[in-house]
């Protein structure tokens, strides 16, 4: 994975726009002078890739980043354009003040997901964040940008993947308010902390459907002859007292965030885990993974 070496034509210090497509169009531009692109791309190209993948998804990543990508035909490698910009503007309702537009071949979506991956890695560091913001030369920071990426190994990690946790569940909560939350967010499985942030256990879809269940049930292979019981007449007893911590399991599958992509799809397929939980060496939870979350980072490019 190499979106370098990075010319200083494709890094624009104090970059004036007013609007987002203002900006993409400035930032295009300043694309097409990359190596290894088709001399039939052009700016019109690029802008409506990108728009295309906007649409989808914002590439808006959060404290004043936006990382707009697109994969193209003509393009024999990552390539990168980096805007700090002289003012904020908006970005799809958010404000962003760094724009790193990114465009790759069309035919190796593994090289894009590495580099992206590389990329927000880069930004996410706040002391390495700081250095591009308060670069005031093009040639200083090309050149230092092109010694960073270079140092990238370009693993697909945990901590590229994951989202945060939706709400604290703490091991208090009642059944039912979790039970609630958990519809609500569409979820499957949630993960329990303490006060401090630490991981102490989960609950998933499955734990609240066995928890009327008899023992035997899970041996059995048919339902015919205990077709009038009522799985739930046992919760519904109970439901009034019942908390998190009465029903939550220990949480197995937990990963660091350096965890690599292969084993967190490890886990999610092959062990059967319905999320993966990313904490420190603390246990503090860092965020969750789950099957859908590793689907729409690696298709939806």
């Amino acid at each position: 994975m190499q979106p370098v070496p990075l010319d200083p034509a494709r890094v624009l210090i104090g970059l004036r726009a007013t609007t987002r497509v203002e900006l993409l169009h400035q930032m295009a531009t300043a694309l097409l002078s990359a190596p290894g692109l088709d001399e039939s791309l052009t700016v019109d190209a690029i802008m409506q890739a990108t728009e295309e993948r906007e649409i989808g998804r914002s590439t808006q990543f959060g404290k004043g980043f936006a990382l707009p990508h697109a994969r193209l035909p003509g393009v024999t490698g990552p390539r990168i354009c980096v805007a700090t910009l002289a003012e904020p503007i908006d970005y799809n309702d958010e404000p962003v003040d760094l724009v790193i537009m990114l465009i790759g071949p069309q035919e190796r979506p593994g090289v894009m997901l590495q580099t992206l991956a590389a990329i927000a890695r880069l930004v996410r560091d706040p002391k390495t964040r700081d250095v591009i913001e308060r670069a005031n030369d093009a040639v200083t920071l090309a050149a230092w940008l092109t010694a960073h990426l270079q140092e990238e190994d370009g693993l697909i990690t945990a901590v590229d993947v994951m989202r945060p946790s939706m709400g604290r569940v703490r091991p208090d909560m009642p059944v039912p308010s979790l039970v609630r939350a958990m519809a609500a967010l569409n979820l499957d499985a949630a993960g329990i902390t303490d006060d401090a942030g630490i991981l102490v256990g989960q609950i998933t879809a499955d734990d609240l459907f066995t928890l009327g269940m008899p023992d035997f049930f899970r041996q059995l292979k048919s339902v015919a002859f205990i077709a009038e019981f009522d799985p739930f007449e046992k919760y519904f007893e109970r439901e009034s007292t019942l908390t998190v911590a009465d029903v939550m399991t220990t949480p197995t599958a937990t990963v660091p965030p350096a965890a690599t992509i292969l084993e967190i799809v490890f886990m999610l397929s092959v062990k059967g885990h319905p999320k993966v939980y990313v904490v420190d060496e603390h246990q503090h939870l860092l965020g969750v993974i789950d099957r859908i979350r590793v689907l729409d980072r690696i298709f939806d490019l």
